[in-house]
């Protein structure tokens, strides 16, 4: 049970990395690229996390829906970047 809190603060905190250089690449376009590759390894993290039965759990279910609605916003926001460069 503990490993699996842990690999959900692990999903998560990709999560928060990929938000913070997003929000990061509104402010200065230099962090385009890094914003890029933040939101590519948060859904590679979370899709990993959704097959794996010992994190995506009824127990997880709640914060695995946070990381997947955290993830949308963010990739809307990278786009809405994307689209004014």
């Amino acid at each position: 049970m503990h490993s699996n809190n842990k690999d959900m603060e692990t999903v998560m905190g990709y999560m928060n990395n990929a938000k913070l250089a997003v929000e990061k690449a509104q402010e200065d376009q230099t962090g385009f690229s890094e914003a890029q590759q933040q939101v590519k390894l948060a859904e590679e993290i979370l899709n990993e996390a959704k097959h794996n039965p010992t994190i995506n759990t009824e127990v997880n279910a709640q914060e695995m829906q946070r990381a997947t609605d955290l993830l949308r916003l963010i990739e809307e926001t990278n786009q809405a970047i994307n689209r004014q460069t």
